[in-house]
């Protein structure tokens, strides 16, 4: 590397340190759309939630997967993990509402819902940001 492209190599990195520096100084850069003090639970069928289905409703077509997943939405916790504790305590709410998404029938459900089947029949997300991209406050149905 010839002199001239050292010196213009010496001055670009210069200039990285001087941004970067300037950065740690300057405010927090804002995010373009509102974050909301929630965190996202997604719930996603498995195989057994589909054998169930479609033995509860034997005349309509089988179904093997489920294009839209529940989203639900809790206080913000500190980490993911605590998201996890609140999933792990509350799970048959969730589950309750699953199966009532398909079948009001409760004598239909599972009996027994223990975590152990939760977890066999639903995978589970958590995503800690959940930015709200409208203006009009958001309202509960």
């Amino acid at each position: 590397m010839g002199l001239k492209n050292r010196s213009a190599e010496a001055r670009r990195s210069s200039a990285r340190r001087n941004i970067c520096r300037a950065s740690l100084s300057m405010e927090p850069i804002p995010y373009f759309f509102e974050s909301i003090d929630r965190n996202a639970i997604l719930v996603r069928p498995k195989q057994p939630f589909f054998v169930w289905v479609n033995s509860t409703f034997e005349d309509m077509d089988p179904i093997n997967e489920k294009d839209e997943c529940n989203i639900y939405l809790v206080h913000e916790k500190a980490n993911n993990d605590e998201v996890l504790r609140w999933v792990r305590l509350h799970f048959d709410d969730i589950f309750m509402n699953e199966l009532n998404d398909w079948c009001a029938d409760e004598d239909r459900w599972p009996q027994k819902r223990t975590y152990a089947l939760f977890t066999r029949w639903f995978s589970v997300e958590v995503h800690s940001m959940v930015l709200d991209l409208e203006d009009e406050p958001v309202t509960k149905e």
